[in-house]
């Protein structure tokens, strides 16, 4: 079992399930990175992995706050680089996962910024309508509206946001339904 297998199960055991959110952000990964790796592809399926293990009865402000922004990119990095390290990933792999996960809510060299591009278009594809269904009618239109323009703003080229583009447009019509 490749090391990017063992990620998969790892990741699908702690959420109790496959989620399309992470299998089309390995997808968008693969399509921004020439050179995708084992490491890339591994960052694109756990990337969010500190959800997996969060108290959400906890609140923890607003999506592009310091919770999110900080705290579970840099949770998420220790609770992968521990599984790396039980599952003897080599130094330079463990260090490419780190960097990248701890980056992948707001970007930074190009590696960073496409998965941070794949996480928001694999967003609009596979989670905003959950944002508007479940969570806009608890939390309030402002605030699922700031998420959808936070998430469609920090894609980092116009092309990228072309794939996005469609998607984001569709669920703010469904959101001002919501209002």
């Amino acid at each position: 079992m490749s090391l990017y297998e063992k990620v998969v199960e790892f990741v699908d055991t702690a959420f109790g399930g496959k989620k399309p959110h992470f299998e089309r952000t390995v997808f968008w990964t693969k399509k921004f990175v020439p050179d995708c790796s084992e490491a890339h592809e591994i960052v694109a399926y756990a990337h969010d992995i500190e959800r997996a293990f969060r108290d959400d009865s906890v609140d923890h402000g607003d999506y592009n706050g310091d919770f999110y922004i900080q705290y579970h990119p840099e949770k998420g990095a220790e609770i992968m680089e521990e599984f790396r390290r039980e599952h003897g990933a080599d130094t330079s792999t463990i260090e490419k996962i780190t960097h990248l996960i701890r980056a992948h809510e707001v970007g930074g060299d190009a590696e960073q910024n496409a998965l941070m591009d794949a996480d928001s278009v694999s967003f609009f594809e596979t989670d905003a309508e959950m944002f508007v269904r479940e969570k806009a009618p608890i939390e309030g239109y402002e605030k699922i509206k700031a998420k959808f323009d936070w998430m469609f703003n920090r894609i980092s080229t116009e092309e990228r946001k072309a794939y996005a583009r469609e998607n984001y447009e569709k669920w703010n019509v469904e959101l001002e339904k919501v209002k």
